[in-house]
């Protein structure tokens, strides 16, 4: 059994305009001599006071042991959960009153050392001790709503009733002449327990989980079909999931579009489509799912979405979904498409290229990224940037830049000596002429 201690939860480059540079004193939140890492995106308490963060020394090594948060005005920092000596734990995310981390497996073995299809998400409300998000079944028979295998990177919807994440299977990665294990989303309905009967020593009760999309390992050249599903990110409406789907082009070359994936009130299984799967197959997606292309990009000269800096879909309040793309230039640029499809806009020029992943102002107007060694913002209805911080070596680091809740403050990380702590900055742009606006 996990011991699990209660925690404490959380209460342009532009087309037609020059690059607005402006005056400001970025504020240093943490200063204690370990790592820092914010997750890209949701970190933020509702109240647009405390950060959520984990204590990795880098987010390619998991080896973090506590999530905290802190106070960005005091700098006051709290312990929200710690792991067991064995173990490590990060990436948490917060929506209301939910939070939800990673963690790595205890007393790990040869056989069950921390892998993608090892790990697994908690979560916790207020006052409540921390209890295992995902359930997971590994011997026959399955259950429905446990699945096989790890999750990563997990983010609450908007309405607070599902968790989205990328999933690994086990069974796949592990056994021989099985379909290969491919990433896809999963989605967990944290508060329909699933009970499992422990034929496995790795088998963990938890919430009810299921895949959400649909991968082969052939993709059809030229078709939607694709071969793994990644980056995925809520829509404002809860019942869709953007992300990146890799499909193949008429002639067999790999790249990335974005997709939407429909998802179903309940998760009810498919005729002949157990959502478990079975020992030789993969998980299934619920009946009702419903999986959407929605860009063409696999005819330009650089097809498919941009692979580097690693990103996400992320959609503003009105539903517009940012990526980021290639010109035919070789120009990193912003891209916006509509939820439903259509015309992709280019949003940005491409003279400050993004270096990082990126969020929207809660009012859909603005992007936050790092670009040029800076904390940007680009103004989504004009394309122009305003360069927030002022260059600097080493810069904003390419993890996070992430606008508060209220839209008055942008978190980032920046390395200071040997870790990375955190920032803020006044998310007030500048004019057109330099005067606020």
């Amino acid at each position: 059994m996990l011991a699990l201690p209660l925690l404490v939860l959380l209460a342009t480059d532009a087309p037609a305009g020059p690059v607005a540079p402006r005056q400001v004193t970025p504020r240093q939140v943490t200063t204690a001599a370990t790592g820092h890492v914010l997750a890209n995106r949701d970190c933020w308490s509702a109240d647009s006071r405390w950060l959520l963060y984990d204590l990795r020394t880098d987010e390619t090594v998991f080896d973090g042991r506590r999530i905290e948060r802190v106070e960005v005005d005091s700098g006051r920092v709290e312990t929200l959960y710690e792991a067991p000596a064995t173990a490590a734990c990060g990436v948490p995310t917060g929506r209301g009153e939910r939070v939800v981390f990673l963690r790595s497996p205890a007393e790990p073995t040869p056989d069950w050392a921390y892998a993608p299809w090892h790990r697994f998400g908690m979560t916790a409300r207020r006052g409540e001790r921390p209890t295992v998000l995902d359930a997971r079944d590994l011997a026959p028979p399955l259950t429905p709503g446990a699945l096989r295998g790890g999750t990563h990177l997990h983010t609450v919807s908007p309405d607070g009733r599902r968790v989205a994440s990328t999933y690994e299977d086990h069974l796949l990665a592990t056994g021989t002449g099985l379909p290969e294990n491919r990433r896809v989303v999963a989605v967990t309905w944290p508060e329909r327990r699933v009970a499992v009967s422990a034929d496995h020593p790795r088998d963990q009760d938890g919430g009810f989980t299921v895949v959400a999309t649909a991968v082969t390992d052939e993709p059809t050249p030229g078709s939607d079909e694709i071969a793994r599903a990644y980056s995925d990110a809520w829509l404002p409406d809860s019942r869709r999931i953007a992300f990146f789907g890799e499909v193949r082009g008429a002639g067999g070359e790999a790249f990335s579009e974005v997709f939407v994936v429909d998802l179903p009130d309940e998760p009810t299984a498919a005729p002949g489509r157990p959502l478990e799967g079975t020992p030789t197959t993969r998980p299934n997606p619920p009946a009702g799912a419903r999986q959407t292309r929605l860009t063409f990009i696999g005819a330009e000269p650089n097809p498919g979405v941009a692979a580097s800096p690693r990103h996400w879909p992320v959609s503003s309040p009105a539903g517009e979904i940012a990526f980021l793309r290639r010109d035919a230039d070789d120009r990193l640029r912003f891209c916006l498409v509509d939820r439903r499809g259509g015309p992709i806009r280019w949003l940005t020029n491409g003279r400050i290229e993004p270096t990082s992943a990126f969020t929207w102002s809660p009012d859909g107007a603005r992007l936050a990224f790092v670009g040029d060694g800076s904390v940007c913002t680009v103004d989504v209805a004009s394309g122009r940037v305003d360069r927030l911080t002022p260059p600097a070596e080493p810069g904003p680091t390419h993890h996070a830049c992430v606008f508060s809740p209220d839209g008055t403050q942008i978190a980032y990380m920046q390395r200071v000596g040997a870790y990375d702590q955190l920032f803020v900055v006044d998310a007030a742009t500048s004019g057109p002429e330099g005067e606020a606006r």
